[in-house]
This record gives C-alpha cells, sequence and structure tokens, in this order.
C-alpha cells in the first residue's frame, strides 16, 4: 500500500461508501474517515482485500495520510455538519489544499464557507453529484463548482469516476463559487416537477381510468421506448412491479402517502422568487408534497363529501385517444420543467456570474443522472442553435412542438375538472404557457391597485417615465 493515499473521503453512509468503491475501483488510493467508527471498520473490511484503501480514526491522521496538495471528499448531510467538519479541518490543512463538499449544500452556505476557507489559501469545491447510491457506486453525474484551480487538480479523477455516455465523461467545471451546488439544486427543483408529473398521471390513470397496476405499468414500459424515455419513468416501471409477499398486492399501493423532501426543491423555488424567474412546476411539486403532509386533516375532509360528490368519473371518450393526450400533456409538463429550471440557471449565471455553459451542463446531466432523459439531447441542440437564449421556448422548432402538445393538454384538464383528481403540475404547465404567450396580461389593474393605497408609481404605455394617481 503507498504510504500517502491520493484522496480522502469524509462520511461513509451509503453514498460516501458506494463513492468510495467507485473510487478506488478505478485505481485510486483512498483514505477513509467517519465519526462512527465502526463505519470506518465496516468500509475497510469490505474492501481492503480488494482494493488499497486506509481506515484512519481521527481528523489528524486522516489529513497526514494524504499526499499534497491534500484532496479531500466530504459527503455528510447539509448544514451544521458540513460547517463542523471544515472547522475541524482546517486545524490541519495547508495552503493550496482541496476540500470538495459533495453533498448537497445551499449554495450560498458554500459562497460563505469559500470566502472563509480562502483566507486560510484553502480551497473549497461546491461538488454536485447526482445519481443515487447506484451513481455513486457506478458513475454519476458530477457538476464542479468554485476555483478553476481546485478543478484543475481533480480534472482527471472526477472524469475518471463518473458516468460515460458516447465515451464521454459526465463530469466538468461547471461555473465559479457555488455554481456546483447551484445547478444540482435546480437540477434536483427539476426533478421534483418530473416525479410529480409521473405521480399525476399514475393518479389519472389509476382513479379516473380505473386501469389496474400491470397496465399502468404496461404503459409506461411503452412510453420509454420514444420520446419519454428517462431514469425516472424507467425506475417507476420497475417500482410499478414491484408486489408485497405478504398480501401479494403491488407494494406502491402499500405506501403511505406522505411524500417527505430534504429542501432542495424548496430552495429552488426560493431562489427563483428571490432572482424573479417564474417555476411555476417547481413550485407546485413542492407544494404537493407539503400537501401530502397533512394526511390527518386530508383525511377528515375527504369525509365531510357526500358519496356522489367523490366520483372520479367523467366522460373520457376512447380510451386509446384519452391516453393519447395525457402522454402528451405528460411531455409537455416534462419540456416546460426542464425550460423553467434552465431559465433561472440562465439568471442566475448572469446575475452571479458564474459563466455556466449550458450546453456543457446539460451533456453532464446525460448519464448517472436523476434527470437523465431522452428529452437533454434535443435540449441541447435547442441552445447550441441559440447561444445566450434566455427561454428555450423562444427557439422557433421547440415552441412549435409545444404549441402541439398544448391542444392535448387543454382538452386533459377540461375533462379532469369534472373529477376529484388534483393535478398541480399540468394546471402550473397550462398557465404558464398561457402567460407567457399573452402581449399584456391584467398586471395594469394590479400596478393601479398598488398605486391606489400605496402610492408606489407606475408606468405608462404612451410615454415615458414613472407616474402617480392624483
Amino acid at each position: 500500500m503507498h504510504t500517502l493515499s491520493y484522496l480522502g473521503i469524509i462520511g461513509l453512509g451509503v453514498m460516501g461508501g458506494n463513492l468510495t468503491l467507485n473510487t478506488v475501483s478505478k485505481g485510486f488510493t483512498v483514505s477513509i474517515y467517519d465519526k462512527v467508527v465502526e463505519k470506518t471498520k465496516k468500509l475497510y473490511e469490505k474492501a481492503s482485500n480488494m482494493f488499497e484503501i486506509k481506515p484512519t480514526y481521527t481528523i489528524e491522521e486522516f489529513v497526514n495520510s494524504l499526499e499534497k496538495p491534500r484532496k479531500i471528499i466530504l459527503l455528510v448531510p447539509a448544514g451544521q455538519p458540513v460547517d463542523q467538519i471544515l472547522v475541524s479541518l482546517s486545524k490541519y490543512l495547508d495552503e493550496g489544499d482541496i476540500v470538495c463538499d459533495c453533498g448537497n449544500s445551499f449554495y450560498k452556505d458554500t459562497e460563505r464557507r469559500q470566502d472563509e476557507l480562502k483566507k486560510k489559501n484553502i480551497v473549497l469545491m461546491g461538488v454536485g453529484i447526482s445519481g443515487g447510491k447506484e451513481g455513486a457506486l457506478k458513475g454519476p453525474s458530477i457538476m464542479v463548482g468554485g476555483e478553476e484551480y481546485g478543478y484543475s487538480v481533480m480534472r482527471e479523477f472526477w472524469r475518471s469516476i463518473s458516468a460515460k455516455v458516447d465515451s464521454e465523461p459526465c463530469a466538468g467545471y461547471v461555473g465559479s463559487r457555488g455554481a456546483g451546488h447551484f445547478v444540482k439544486m435546480v437540477h434536483n427543483g427539476i426533478e421534483y416537477a418530473i416525479m410529480e408529473s409521473i405521480a399525476e398521471t399514475y393518479d389519472i390513470m389509476r382513479n379516473v381510468m380505473m386501469l389496474e397496476i400491470p397496465h399502468i405499468r404496461n404503459m409506461f414500459r411503452e412510453w420509454l421506448k420514444h420520446d419519454l424515455n428517462s431514469y425516472l419513468l424507467e425506475i417507476t416501471v420497475d417500482v410499478l412491479q414491484r408486489v408485497d409477499e405478504v398480501t401479494n398486492l403491488p407494494i406502491v399501493e402499500l405506501i403511505y402517502d406522505k411524500a417527505e423532501q430534504k429542501g432542495t426543491g424548496k430552495w429552488t423555488t426560493q431562489t427563483a422568487l428571490d432572482i424573479v424567474v417564474p417555476t411555476p412546476c417547481i413550485d407546485a411539486a413542492v407544494t404537493s408534497r407539503v400537501i401530502s403532509t397533512y394526511k390527518d386533516l386530508r383525511t377528515s375532509l375527504s369525509r365531510k363529501l357526500c358519496e356522489s360528490s367523490n366520483k372520479n368519473k367523467s366522460n373520457l371518450g376512447s380510451t386509446e385517444l384519452f391516453l393519447d393526450h395525457l402522454k402528451n400533456s405528460f411531455h409537455l409538463a416534462m419540456i416546460l420543467s426542464y425550460t423553467q429550471g434552465l431559465h433561472l440557471i440562465k439568471k442566475a449565471s448572469d446575475e452571479y456570474s458564474y459563466n455556466i455553459d449550458i450546453v456543457k451542463l446539460l451533456k453532464i446531466w446525460r448519464g448517472g443522472c436523476i434527470i437523465r432523459s431522452a428529452l437533454l439531447n434535443k435540449l441541447i441542440e435547442v441552445v447550441e442553435r441559440n447561444p445566450g437564449i434566455e427561454n428555450i421556448l423562444m427557439d422557433d422548432e421547440l415552441f412549435k412542438e409545444v404549441t402541439g402538445l398544448e391542444g392535448s393538454l387543454r382538452l386533459l384538464l377540461s375533462k379532469l375538472k369534472f373529477t376529484n383528481i388534483p393535478t398541480p403540475i399540468f394546471d402550473s404547465s397550462l398557465n404558464y404557457l398561457i402567460a407567457l404567450k399573452r402581449e399584456r396580461l391584467p398586471a395594469n389593474l394590479i400596478q393601479a391597485l398598488r398605486e391606489r393605497f400605496g402610492y408606489h408609481g407606475f408606468e405608462r404605455i404612451d410615454t415615458v417615465g414613472r407616474f402617480h394617481l392624483d
């Protein structure tokens, strides 16, 4: 075993453990540390007979086991745990050492920590890693942000452990300061929206069309053969295939209907409001998860409904035709989820001087990534045709496709409004499109009202300047 390790990894939970195994399988020597000693011992026992791995049991021992400049990966929970481990590490690190926070830290926290460590000439990189436990083991999508020096030192490492698409690594430098964690945050927001789209589609099939789970599974599997191919739809098919061994029922129907969240979706929505970018699909997905947590309230209110008003049946017409409209509506919701996320990234890149290359980012998302899908190749073409485009709906070809799908969404919603099926993603998608295509919105009345009660001032369409009502 080498005297000094190429890299150190702190935090040996599922992600940290699997990323360690991925790293050593690529030939890199690794030192490992976790405050829970048993995790360190267990991982060492699992891997030491196959790979070069060095267990350490104090922060000082861990740091001293690494070659210089030291390269350290953190996979610890976001928030205070990151601050605590950075305080402990900084006591032993030297100028030029590189620490990579690979958890889901809030990008503003990352930038604050970068400023603090820069005083000691220690480089902190905010690295977004997507792919879950499987991606961490087999090759994730990697979005590196921070000083270019920090990326240049570890460039080949990131490319080596990442997923590959057509032999091209799904890893790269995305921008300065907190850009890595910013794009991962928005990635998760898009993920929320796509998951909610799938859930609403499943709900419509199950509780309006009254289809059985095997039929729904087969429909999703069929969709995978076409433009809707994506990782999230792929694992939906997998989930719907699972049957409980005790009850012999589909496991999905036995799972309690309260969706949890760790905060990245909420941060995306909050950030979009802060920098004034509309992300209604992501907002709707976050709100839907919040509503789901009010299980007792929902149960109580549902029992207040009389039996006749609790029906989900509607005059859907041809089942085959309705499924086509549902498929098109789902397709449109996916496009708009990416559209809103990319608009937010473009605005933040300009506002915060991140200099994010959107095409490069989309290529990073093509493999090992939770939101990887066939649609990404189309979006890459759109951005390549329109460098610097603010909103990808400005592309003529994509706009034509979106407006072609819009008719299906309108028909779908016209039918579903007579049922008790909530459709926040589909509603948000249609309202987003309608509003963006309106040259004149009723915001003029809002401005007039703001002036009337608050003397805020307003602009006019017929002359330049700011005015007040007498």
